[in-house]
């Protein structure tokens, strides 16, 4: 896998720090970023597919796969956002960053047959969830995660094949934390009964998502703004409407993109910003697997 880099100026340097991937065995893949941007570059890459678990532990990334956009960086409370991200088919990579942009992230991909080996019949939802294009959750990555993270990214003394198993052994730690929170989410109950005050805070939550208002928020700012961890807002959403948060708003801004079709008569290009997609054709391969119709469809529909 090949990065090409953007940026200003080519005679001048572009980052200060370290960047690396490396291929710890076979079907796992580790990407360490600990730079700062010097001139304000976007870095772009051809991805393969497989299942991709990123952790940002300070500043920011500010990541999209096939048009589809993610902010991922630190909370306050020694937390981070983390992202799982599936492929299904080669992919474009986009991280855009400002001049005096720092990051520090490791971000993981898994095969197919690395999965398959390791988790075989036992986590069918997380299997499922790899063989879904675009299929993304977000997840809060631990304080423990996050010091994995950064004993990746530290100097070590260790070289060749004992550095490579230092590695490995936190990757591990790493996608155990990952796939744990979305077997979690899963396994959530479905129709359960809430009680009243806490139906009337997932309705709320609904509202926001179909808003339009929390389409650049992140898990832990809509928990925030439900007053709730973000444990208990998966779990809740879950309960009352049978899907996890991130499931729901992507769905719901697919509706919104349809309604703008078919009611005002946008354009396909118009439509997918609306849905998060900065890539039509990736909208389309989205909307016709929601709808079972091509987004030009849908706006004829509307004549």
């Amino acid at each position: 896998m090949r990065y090409a880099v953007e940026a200003p100026s080519a005679q001048q340097p572009v980052f200060e720090g370290l960047i690396d991937t490396t291929k710890l065995s076979e079907g796992l893949i580790q990407h360490r970023v600990d730079a700062r941007d010097l001139q304000g570059a976007a870095v772009r890459a051809d991805l393969q597919p497989g299942l991709r678990i990123a952790v940002t532990v300070a500043g920011r990334a500010d990541v999209s796969y096939d048009g589809y956009r993610l902010l991922l960086g630190p909370h306050r409370d020694g937390g981070a956002a983390g992202a799982m991200v599936a492929l299904t088919e080669p992919a474009r990579f986009v991280r855009q960053s400002r001049r005096g942009d720092i990051e520090r992230s490791v971000s993981l991909t898994l095969s197919e047959a690395w999965l398959r080996e390791r988790l075989g019949d036992t986590m069918p939802f997380c299997l499922e969830f790899a063989r879904r294009h675009l299929s993304v959750h977000p997840w809060m990555a631990s304080s423990q995660t996050v010091a994995l993270v950064t004993q990746m990214l530290a100097p070590s003394a260790l070289e060749g094949p004992l550095w490579r198993l230092y590695q490995e052994s936190r990757c591990m730690a790493l996608v155990v934390d990952a796939l744990s929170d979305l077997d979690g989410a899963a396994m959530a109950p479905v129709g359960v009964t809430l009680r009243p005050r806490e139906r009337v805070r997932m309705e709320q939550v609904r509202d926001l998502l179909d808003s339009g208002a929390a389409d650049e928020m992140s898990l832990v700012e809509i928990a925030r703004q439900a007053c709730v961890s973000v444990n208990t807002l998966q779990r809740q959403f879950r309960a009352a409407w049978g899907k996890t948060v991130f499931a729901y708003l992507r769905d719901a801004r697919l509706a919104r993109a349809r309604m703008a079709l078919e009611r005002d008569a946008v354009s396909v290009t118009e439509a997918a910003l609306i849905a998060g997609y900065s890539s039509p054709a990736n909208f389309a391969t989205a909307f016709r697997q929601r709808y079972g119709i091509a987004p030009g469809q849908a706006g004829r529909r509307g004549d």
